[in-house]
């Protein structure tokens, strides 16, 4: 203890005598030569203030190149990971930087190193498809170990206990442990999508990829490839034939048939909407039964411009100068909405007078209406629907 506070006593000493000879030679180089007392202090002062300035840059670039130097061998510093969850024994750590992901265990082990992305599975299945960068495989969410390596060009999520493979230019459906349990015979095609089984039953392509249809779990085709286009919407499929749209259930039975148009289908409401050509609307069951045959989504009264004028007033009614602006009046018909920006009119005691066949309705006069296209162009209408 005397040894380090002799040494701290001397460093002191020797620190204030280093900056009293550089203040006295900062002072006599800044031209301050009165030796009463007063300017000897004044000298020390000034003198001690601009070293204590030149120390103190001196340091911040000397700690921004220690800094500089030794982050450029040190990048790892550098990289953050963002925390994806996987189970309670499982997190996935993805880079904010480019840099490859890993898979770490409860007990901070990486488990999975060089990871490039990831898949989560649907439902209760629990492989994750995963990429290297070159190859596919799978690994478990619950201990984030690899359960099947990477040996795949491409490959799908895992879903109702199987997942599609590219195997060398083939689709193919293996099981948890990477055996081939579905071989629909079914070339793979750059950019093609899904794969995936919903409600037993997968979309694929037949051998042209031009036409889609439904595979069960043997492989058989429960819908034959004959439609444009496939989606699933929890236990219903939307068919598409290129012309028309129809809702089937998970077992292939018809709930809606065949119409121009299209369909959303709400599981909170138990309705199915079917959107027709003429956007007109319609509600059913989930079962395929009517419950309304035209559905409005909004109804508007409209103003029009009269001859009539008034004074242009601020917001408190006070009187803003001279201009006059035209007295609004209510219009005799309304306007209403069924698909989503379509219009049409209707007499105020609910009559429909045209089907919504526009994306604007103006009232220019008390009966009298300029109703504007899609494409652009208008048309006038009276209180009665017909065209002036």
């Amino acid at each position: 203890m005397d040894f380090m506070k002799r040494a701290l006593i001397l460093f002191w000493k020797g620190l204030t005598r280093f900056l009293s000879a550089i203040a006295e030679w900062f002072t006599v180089i800044l031209g301050m030569k009165d030796d009463s007392a007063y300017g000897k202090i004044l000298r020390r002062i000034v003198g001690t203030c601009f070293t204590l300035m030149v120390l103190l840059g001196t340091s911040a670039a000397l700690v921004g190149t220690y800094e500089g130097i030794t982050g450029a061998f040190n990048d790892d510093s550098e990289v953050f990971y963002d925390i994806q969850y996987l189970s309670r024994n499982a997190n996935y750590y993805i880079s904010e930087c480019g840099e490859d992901g890993y898979v770490e265990n409860a007990d901070g082990k990486k488990t999975i190193t060089g990871i490039k992305w990831i898949n989560k599975p649907l439902g209760f299945d629990s492989l994750v498809c995963y990429s290297d960068g070159e190859k596919r495989g799978y690994f478990n969410l619950y201990t984030g170990n690899v359960a099947i390596e990477p040996q795949y060009a491409h490959a799908w999520i895992f879903s109702e206990g199987v997942a599609a493979v590219d195997d060398e230019g083939w689709i193919k459906f293996i099981d948890g442990t990477g055996k081939v349990v579905i071989d629909p015979r079914i070339p793979y095609y750059p950019g093609a999508e899904g794969y995936v089984f919903h409600n037993k039953h997968c979309v694929v392509h037949k051998d042209r990829r031009d036409r889609f249809g439904l595979i069960d779990k043997q492989g058989n085709w429960a819908l034959e490839p004959e439609y444009f286009s496939i989606i699933p919407c929890d236990t219903f499929w939307i068919l598409d034939n290129g012309k028309e749209r129809s809702v089937i259930t998970d077992n292939m039975q018809t709930v809606i048939p065949f119409f121009t148009g299209s369909v959303m289908i709400s599981l909170s409401d138990g309705t199915i909407i079917a959107t027709m050509e003429d956007h007109t609307m319609k509600t059913f069951t989930l079962k395929g039964e009517v419950i309304e045959d035209f559905c409005i989504q909004d109804i508007e009264a409209m103003t029009y411009d009269t001859e009539e004028l008034q004074a242009a007033g601020l917001s408190d009614g006070e009187y803003a100068g001279p201009e006059s602006i035209p007295v609004k009046a209510m219009a005799r018909c309304k306007r209403y909405e069924a698909e989503c920006g379509w219009y049409g009119l209707m007499t105020p005691e609910g009559k429909i007078l045209t089907p919504p066949s526009y994306s604007s309705i103006e009232a220019i006069g008390a009966d009298l209406y300029f109703c504007k296209s899609n494409e652009g162009g208008g048309v006038l209408l009276n209180g009665k629907g017909e065209k002036i």
